[in-house]
């Protein structure tokens, strides 16, 4: 055998395992990356079953005793219905200004596009304390003082760019002659909108409204500066409570919390597919 092909049949041996080793190490480190993101909410799982009244890992036994006494301090209670309330109206003012909003960024012709899509999509760049600064200074400036109405309009300023970004990635993977081919049947603008269009756009508007639901009803930043402190949203009474109590009853909402979360997102996987949000 020639030197060249004594060369070329080592590298050839050499190839697979260097592919191997680097497969090796991609798991490795996308594993570590996945135990760095899970185990915090696992550690908080853990903590709300412990029986004693003091926070402690590893819990020493197992007790639903504090997620019964977040249902029995009213406090907590209104703070959760307070919560609800307010996630569920930002979710329907992000779908009803949202999706028009993607539908004439992707679909419309008209001066200043570009300029308009990066005015809409602005508030995702600013962190939310910014944006809740911002609200209390203008309210002050305006007399419109901190109250539920102020904490939606400021979620629905945070979170609407959520729902505008992934309506507009479903639009753009619809063909567009579908509505051309509707409006050559007979039908309007309106018709068409929501006879053709909408129904496309059923996983993308599931996954903006369960997207903007949560960072909702779970979000500090923003309503720590603008809710009323007669009504505060459960975020904003946890911030207090973390301060005052140390008991595992602050894990036990924040398990809740995270279950919450995780069904939501596990819903969509099974009703919608998240391979298919982006299409």
């Amino acid at each position: 055998m020639s030197p060249r092909a004594s060369g070329a049949t080592k590298r050839r041996r050499t190839i697979p395992a260097i592919d191997r080793l680097g497969g090796l190490l991609l798991g490795l480190v996308a594993g570590f990356a996945l135990l760095l993101l899970v185990a915090p909410s696992l550690i908080v799982i853990a903590i709300s079953f412990e029986p004693r009244a003091f926070i402690s890992f590893p819990p020493s036994g197992f007790s639903l005793r504090w997620y019964w006494a977040v249902f029995e301090n009213r406090q907590l209670t209104d703070s959760i219905l307070v919560s609800l309330e307010v996630a569920t109206l930002v979710m329907l003012a992000a779908l009803l200004l949202g999706v028009p909003a993607a539908f004439a960024s992707v679909r419309g012709t008209f001066p200043g596009k570009a300029g308009a899509n990066a005015f809409l999509l602005a508030p995702q760049m600013m962190p939310g304390m910014v944006i809740g600064i911002a609200m209390l200074f203008f309210g002050a400036y305006v007399g419109f003082r901190a109250s539920d109405l102020m904490l939606v309009v400021a979620l629905t300023v945070f979170c609407i760019p959520f729902t505008i970004r992934i309506v507009m990635a479903r639009l753009a993977g619809l063909d567009p002659r579908l509505d051309e081919a509707s409006a050559n049947l007979g039908a309007g603008p309106a018709e068409t909108f929501l006879r053709v269009t909408v129904p496309q756009l059923g996983p993308a508007l599931l996954a903006a409204a369960a997207f903007t639901f949560i960072e909702a009803f779970d979000n500090v930043t923003v309503a720590l500066f603008t809710s009323d402190v007669r009504g505060r949203p459960l975020p904003v009474e946890l911030y207090y409570l973390v301060q005052n109590d140390s008991t595992p009853a602050i894990a036990a909402i924040s398990a809740m919390e995270i279950m919450l979360s995780f069904v939501v997102m596990l819903v969509i996987a099974r009703t919608v597919g998240l391979e298919r949000l982006g299409r």
